[in-house]
């Protein structure tokens, strides 16, 4: 007999020991307890199992049982269906665990049942939390470059727990073609006046510092104001990126994900930080 790793905190037990605590779920495989009360305790005590059964031939889940000379002893037979379960008792609360009894069950309780999740899972995860994306040009050079791999929050933007900021990097459905993914970085909100000129884009009237560019702008655009429910974007590399200076704004609807990180190449792996968080 092994003890029950199981704490025995009360009044009335002394001592909990079990011949196993793992039992085959065949329907007639069986553990033998036995409880040790504290001396002079004759009294009945009462019993009850989450999973099995006290007795072979039907689900008896609950009894009380009379000790004899402080002891009480009793088996615990095992269901059809693999599952946990815990032997309760006035202070005990002991583990039990009720295997697999062939490769079927193994498969049809056990296997099956987790790959199945962990595909839903990962497919829930992939739809609405995080995701994985290929950057296809150089648009967003030196940032991102051809064939780099990101990881991206969708979370956030699915269920509205932020709202993108001037200098995300984001991922959208391209308005013009909605089955097609762009990413490009946030450079005006709702509410702001955009201008480019002289080399520099302006937003509110003040340039941004943009140290993350490849070259300034060699063009000019007049002052537009962001509408409510859009976001203005540009390319990294100004002057080899298709964005908003021409085919205009992103509506929010469109957003996907804020790019978090750079896991491929192994070289170029690195986190992507706002430049202009803390500002």
């Amino acid at each position: 007999m092994a003890k029950t790793i199981a704490k025995v905190r009360s009044d009335r037990i002394a001592e909990v020991t079990f011949d196993s605590q793992r039992i085959k779920a065949d329907g007639k495989s069986s553990c033998e307890v036995r409880i040790r009360l504290h001396p002079g305790d004759d009294s009945p005590l009462a019993l009850r199992i989450t999973a099995g059964s006290f007795d072979p031939g039907r689900t008896v889940r609950e009894t009380t049982l009379i000790p004899m000379n402080g002891l009480i002893s009793f088996r615990i037979f095992a269901p059809r269906i693999p599952k946990s379960g815990f032997l309760l008792a006035e202070g005990l609360k002991a583990p039990l665990q009720f295997s697999p009894a062939s490769l079927t069950h193994y498969l049809a309780f056990d296997l099956i049942p987790t790959l199945f999740f962990a595909i839903v899972f990962a497919l829930v995860i992939r739809s609405f939390a995080v995701a994985s994306f290929y950057i296809p040009s150089g648009s967003m050079e030196p940032t991102l470059v051809e064939h780099d791999r990101l990881i991206a929050d969708r979370f956030s933007y699915t269920f509205h727990v932020r709202e993108p900021e001037l200098g995300d990097v984001i991922i959208f459905r391209f308005p013009e073609d909605p089955k097609v993914d762009y990413i490009k970085r946030v450079i005006g909100v709702p509410g702001d006046k955009i201008t480019i000129h002289d080399s520099e884009v302006f937003v509110n009237g003040k340039p941004l510092d943009e140290k993350y560019t490849a070259e300034p702008p060699y063009y000019n655009m007049d002052e537009i104001t962001v509408p409510d429910g859009e976001y203005f974007v540009l390319g990294d590399n100004r002057n080899c990126s298709r964005d908003s200076h021409i085919w205009g704004f992103v509506p929010a609807k469109n957003l996907v994900g804020e790019a978090l990180f750079i896991y491929w190449p192994v070289q170029r792996a690195q986190v992507l930080h706002n430049p202009f968080q803390g500002e």
